[in-house]
């Protein structure tokens, strides 16, 4: 029986020990790889490291992972980009052509895991060759049995990986990063998905029996729409919920309305895809002046500048149906997060408009703005009508020459809300301007409330005749 030296044994196992440690570094540094995957462009890649995990990286959101397998390997899939154009066509496309798609999706999935692992095999192969190259060995018999060793040894690892993969695991998931919000997000989506069509029909009912409600006020001998030159819609903090679409499409079709004033937040987060709820906006077929609020992202904007009906305000005046509107956008509006403007910002940014437009030769008759901070910071006097929103509470004050007009949350602060035990009502406000010497002027605003999940409404109007009582100028009916 043959007796091995110490240096017999380094020389016989040392050349085993570089192999494997040259499949470990070559596929740690040169295993990562780009691919095409529709609209996306994704990074696939394979690491050594302890504990085994899969991992989905969304820059600049974050993570998620999952303990997938046993294998102390880290695979990881970040993707790169994403091409939205498609990805929007994707998403509407008609449930024929999305079934299409996945087949073709799944082809290209198989294609691209097959390179990917082509590639893991060869950079074993080569990782074998380079450690005994490393060592010192020249000879091609070792060489040729180091590559084949290295190529055996990571498809034998890769077989493991698939085998023993556990696509249960993803049901409990790591977070890091934005996306901790994912699970609360996935969560509130499902609840409010199986409520937002029952709601909307509910709204739409609600929203039309408006009209015969409103005639009990016609009988109090005061606003009526006979003597209505125009009616205003004010919405304002639609939060990407649907049913506050239908509420406003039921009113424009019971009302004479001529122009809808939105004072911002249609959105969460600002996505290019939520931006698409904004084409609902294309059917209410009467202009749309719209006020950005601190939702809105440039991908948001640049949807709203897309469509016809839509007039963003700029900080000059512009008129609209007859009446003459002027706007600023939110201080923080364009900016990629939804985050609010400072207290002292916004006091800044009232002074400023104070001051330039009191300087001004032409006032508007409606000025628009998101933040009602700073709404209630403009001068009394200074422009006839202030509307605005982000508080989600509806309010209507008059103070010396102005009315200040809040919607609250005509989106009843977004599908977060039908988490809530009592969750805020969906509110608009309707403003009725008569015609007096030649110049429209505010008589009334309607504050309209559906509440209850769309079973009930109530109705608060607000007189602004100069001639009645400021304090007692409310009347309601439910």
């Amino acid at each position: 029986m043959p007796i091995y030296t110490a240096q017999q044994h380094r020389r016989r196992f040392l050349p085993v020990l570089f192999v494997i440690l040259g499949i470990i570094v070559f596929i740690n540094v040169f295993s990562g790889v780009e691919y095409r995957l529709f609209p996306a462009v994704i990074r696939l890649e394979m690491k050594w490291c302890l504990g085994g995990r899969t991992r989905l990286a969304l820059p600049p959101i974050g993570e998620i992972r999952a303990p997938t397998h046993w294998l102390p390997i880290w695979v990881s899939l970040e993707v790169k980009s994403v091409n939205l154009p498609f990805l929007r066509t994707l998403v509407y496309s008609p449930p024929q052509a999305l079934a299409s798609l996945r087949g073709e999706l799944m082809r290209e999935l198989r294609l691209l895991l097959s390179l990917f692992v082509l590639k893991l095999v060869v950079l074993g192969a080569a990782g074998g060759v380079f450690a005994l190259v490393f060592l010192g060995t020249r000879d091609g018999r070792q060489l040729f049995w180091a590559g084949a060793s290295g190529a055996i040894v990571t498809a034998l690892l890769v077989l493991t990986l698939v085998f023993t993969y556990d696509l249960a695991a993803f049901e409990s998931l790591e977070y890091e990063g934005v996306i901790e919000a994912a699970p609360w997000a996935l969560n509130l989506f499902w609840e409010a998905a199986g409520k937002v069509e029952e709601l909307g029909e509910r709204t739409r009912v609600l929203a039309g029996n408006l009209y015969s409600a409103l005639e009990r006020f016609e009988e109090l001998g005061q606003v009526g729409l006979a003597d209505t030159a125009l009616v205003a819609l004010h919405v304002s903090d639609i939060h990407n919920n649907p049913v506050a679409y239908d509420f406003i499409a039921q009113v424009i079709e019971s009302f004479p309305v001529s122009v809808v004033l939105d004072t911002g937040d249609l959105t969460d987060w600002g996505t290019a895809l939520e931006a698409e709820v904004a084409t609902r906006i294309e059917r209410l077929q009467v202009p749309y002046v719209f006020a950005a609020g601190n939702h809105e992202s440039p991908e948001v904007m640049e949807r709203l500048a897309a469509i016809e009906n839509v007039i963003i305000v700029d900080g000059t005046i512009q008129t609209v149906a007859g009446l003459k509107i002027a706007g600023v956008p939110d201080l923080v509006a364009g900016e990629p997060l939804p985050e609010s403007a400072s207290l002292a910002d916004l006091n800044n940014q009232a002074r400023e408009l104070n001051g330039l437009w009191e300087k001004a030769e032409e006032l508007p008759d409606v000025f628009l703005l998101h933040n009602h901070r700073t709404a209630r910071a403009l001068r009394p006097g200074l422009f006839p009508i202030v509307v605005c929103g982000h508080s989600h509470r509806s309010a209507v004050e008059q103070v010396e020459g102005t009315v200040y007009i809040n919607a609250g949350t005509t989106g009843a602060a977004g599908i977060r809300g039908f988490q809530t035990n009592e969750p805020l009502p969906y509110s608009l406000a309707l403003l009725y301007f008569q015609e007096i010497d030649g110049e429209l002027v505010l008589q009334a605003v309607d504050s309209v409330f559906i509440t209850g999940l769309g079973t009930s409404f109530s109705l608060q109007r607000t007189f602004i005749e100069h001639s009645r009582n400021r304090g007692v100028n409310v009347e309601n009916i439910r």
